[in-house]
C-alpha cells in the first residue's frame, strides 16, 4: 500500500509541475467556440459554423470511429482536473498543495443499442489524487473546493435509467450522484465553493466524493412543473466500487437510509426580465444514528433547503444564448444537535460573455453565509466564504479558472483565510 501511495503521489506532482510549465506559456486569444463545461443548463450543445465533429474533444473523433459509435448509442468521454491551492494567509497553515481527478465515463443509449427505447446505462470511473487542502490548509466547514477529498479510486456512478409515457415519469436506479439530480443550483455551477453547488446543511447527501446507490423517481407532467423523490443508502457501511480509499468516510453515520424530496417550478419570462429561472424546494431526512453536539446520540436527522436561479440579462436570439448575467440564492436549515452548519444563506452572480469577442468566459462573485449551531461550542458562530473566479476558454476543450476566496472564521475556529485556486479542466 506504502508503494501505491507513494506512486500515486509521484504522479500527482508530476502533473502539478506540468501543469505549472504549461501555466508559464503565453496563450493566443481563441476564437469563440462551445463550452465545454456540459452539465451547465446554460450550455450551447449546437456547433458553430466551421466546427468538426467532437471539436470540444482534445482527442477529437478518433477518425471517425467516435461519431460511429455514438450513432450505435455509444458515448465515450474523458476529463482530467488540475488543481493547485495556495493559502496565503489564516486557516491552518500557509502553503501549496495540489491535486487532480480523472474521469472516465461510457453512456449507452439503449433506444440505438437495442431497440429499447427510452433506457440509459451510464458508469464512471474516478480518480482522485492529493489531499484534501480544506483538511490541511484552511480548517473551513462549507469546503472551499468541491473536489476536495483525500485520494480514491472508485465507480463514481453506475446507474440505468428508464423514462416512461413520452418523458413525463423517470425512473434512475443504481449507484447515482445525488447533486446531479437534486438540490442543484444551476447558475452557481461555474463556482468552486462546495456551498454554491449544494446546501452545506445537507449533512448526509450521497455526492462527492462518495455517491451511493439508491433509488430515484422523477414526476414531470408539464415542461413548467416537476417532483422528484429519492432513497439512497448512503452510510460509511456502503463500499459498493470503492477500489482504493475511504470516501464513504464522509458520512456521519454507520447505517440507515438517507431520504429526499424536492419540487420545482420553471419559467421562460420572469416580471422586469426577458430570461428564464426556476425555484426549488426540497426536504430531506436520514434513519440511521448521530453523535449528538452536546453529548449522546439521536435516531434520525432532517432538514430542508430552497433555492433560486434567475437570469436577469441574454443577448438578443442569434447572438449566443449561452451569454447572460445570472444570479443565484440558496438557503438551508438542518437539526442544531446534530449538525455543525443549522443553517445558511448563498449568493452569486455571474456574467457570461461579457466581451462578445469572448461568449464562453465566465466572471463571478459569491457569497456564501454558515451560521454554525452554539451547541458546537466553536469561537465563532459564522463562516463566511467570498468568492471571486473568471473563467478563460483556452481551447475548445481546455479551461482554466483562477479563483480566489477570502473565507471569515473558517471551521468556526481559525484566523480569517486567502486562498487562492487555479484549476485546469481538460475535456478529452
Amino acid at each position: 500500500m506504502s508503494v501505491q501511495k507513494g506512486a500515486r503521489a509521484a504522479f500527482t506532482a508530476l502533473l502539478i509541475n506540468a501543469l505549472i510549465n504549461l501555466l508559464a506559456l503565453p496563450v493566443a486569444a481563441k476564437p469563440a467556440t462551445l463550452d465545454p463545461l456540459a452539465h451547465h443548463e446554460h450550455a450551447d450543445a449546437a456547433q458553430v459554423p466551421g466546427d468538426t465533429p467532437f471539436v470540444n474533444n482534445a482527442t477529437g473523433d478518433w477518425s471517425g470511429a467516435r461519431q460511429r459509435l455514438r450513432e450505435q448509442g455509444v458515448t465515450l468521454n474523458a476529463q482530467l482536473v488540475l488543481e493547485g491551492f495556495h493559502n496565503f494567509l489564516g486557516g491552518l497553515k500557509t502553503g501549496t498543495e495540489g491535486a487532480l481527478t480523472f474521469d472516465l465515463n461510457l453512456a449507452l443509449d439503449t433506444g440505438k443499442a437495442v431497440h429499447w427505447h427510452g433506457g440509459t446505462l451510464y458508469v464512471d470511473l474516478e480518480d482522485h489524487a492529493g489531499q484534501n487542502p480544506s483538511t490541511v490548509l484552511t480548517g473551513d466547514l462549507q469546503t472551499f473546493d468541491k473536489l476536495n477529498s483525500t485520494p480514491y479510486l472508485q465507480i463514481f456512478e453506475l446507474w440505468y435509467q428508464q423514462t416512461l409515457f413520452d418523458g413525463w415519469l423517470r425512473l434512475k436506479l443504481g449507484k447515482v450522484d445525488a447533486n446531479t439530480e437534486f438540490s442543484v443550483i444551476d447558475n452557481g455551477l461555474p463556482f468552486l465553493n462546495a456551498s454554491t453547488q449544494v446546501a452545506p446543511t445537507i449533512i448526509v447527501f450521497p455526492t462527492t466524493p462518495d455517491p451511493m446507490p439508491g433509488a430515484n423517481l422523477f414526476f414531470a407532467p408539464a415542461n413548467w412543473w416537476y417532483a422528484s423523490f429519492g432513497a439512497f443508502y448512503a452510510n460509511r457501511s456502503d463500499t459498493f466500487g470503492d477500489f482504493f480509499g475511504h470516501p464513504q468516510n464522509v458520512q456521519l453515520t454507520d447505517f440507515g437510509t438517507f431520504l429526499i424530496g424536492e419540487t420545482g417550478i420553471r419559467w421562460h419570462h420572469a416580471p422586469g426580465s426577458a430570461a428564464g429561472g426556476n425555484l426549488k424546494l426540497g426536504a430531506w431526512g436520514h434513519t440511521g444514528t448521530f453523535n449528538r453536539l452536546g453529548g449522546g446520540r439521536q435516531r434520525g436527522t432532517d432538514g430542508y433547503y430552497a433555492v433560486l436561479d434567475q437570469t436577469l440579462w441574454q443577448p438578443s436570439p442569434g447572438q449566443g444564448h449561452n451569454r447572460g448575467i445570472r444570479i443565484f440564492f440558496e438557503s438551508g436549515h438542518a437539526q442544531p444537535d446534530v449538525s455543525i452548519i443549522d443553517w445558511n444563506v448563498t449568493g452569486g452572480i455571474t456574467w457570461t460573455g461579457m466581451v462578445a469577442a469572448r461568449q464562453h468566459d465566465i466572471l463571478g462573485f459569491s457569497a456564501n453565509y454558515a451560521h454554525l449551531s452554539v451547541q458546537a461550542g466553536l469561537p465563532y458562530t459564522y463562516e463566511l466564504a467570498l468568492e471571486g473566479l473568471y473563467r478563460f476558454r483556452l481551447l475548445p476543450w481546455m479551461t482554466l479558472l483562477p479563483d480566489l476566496q477570502y473565507i471569515l472564521h473558517p471551521g468556526g475556529f481559525y484566523p480569517n483565510a486567502v486562498i487562492g485556486t487555479l484549476d485546469v479542466t481538460v475535456q478529452f
